[in-house]
């Protein structure tokens, strides 16, 4: 549905050992990427159908005005909005 969605990955929690201090996290960034290029694969360059950034429909707890789903100007595929 969204961008932020291509990082609901899964994760490890380990217990902190003793070298380990408040706040330390380690990544995998080569699986991150890859992960994030797989969706980028399924994903499709905006504007959406009806100039839309997001669908009306996509659930938000403080929805913004519907202008605020629409593109302004070109956009990468060379649609214009209004």
């Amino acid at each position: 549905i969204s961008g932020g969605h291509c990082w609901h990955q899964k994760v490890r929690v380990d217990r902190a050992g003793p070298a380990d201090k408040y706040g330390d996290i380690s990544v995998d960034e080569g699986a991150a990427s890859q992960a994030y290029k797989k969706w980028l694969e399924q994903a499709r360059p905006a504007p959406g159908p009806g100039g839309m950034r997001r669908p009306l429909w996509m659930l938000r707890p403080l929805k913004p005005s519907i202008d605020a789903y629409r593109l302004k100007g070109p956009s990468p595929n060379g649609q214009i909005s209004k």
